[in-house]
């Protein structure tokens, strides 16, 4: 037989919401003026392509933008 416990309450502050929203705010400031420039990205997929590595390569920066790490070339 198990045991219940009671279940766990999460409270939502509204000093957590201006943290979150703070934080935000410098990652989106941090994307804008990072390495990684959507301008970039959205070339290689108009130009039709080019190389498959430049493909590959493209991706690797989008994924890596997404999880928030950084990749030297």
């Amino acid at each position: 037989m198990a045991l219940r416990r009671p279940p766990t309450r999460i409270e939502l502050k509204a000093d957590d919401i201006d943290e979150y929203d703070e934080i935000m705010r410098e990652r989106d400031e941090a994307n804008n003026n990072g390495c990684y420039s959507t301008g970039r990205l959205e070339k290689n997929k108009r130009s039709g392509g080019g190389n498959a590595s430049s493909g590959r390569s493209a991706r690797k920066m989008a994924a890596a933008k997404r999880i928030g790490i950084s990749i030297e070339r």
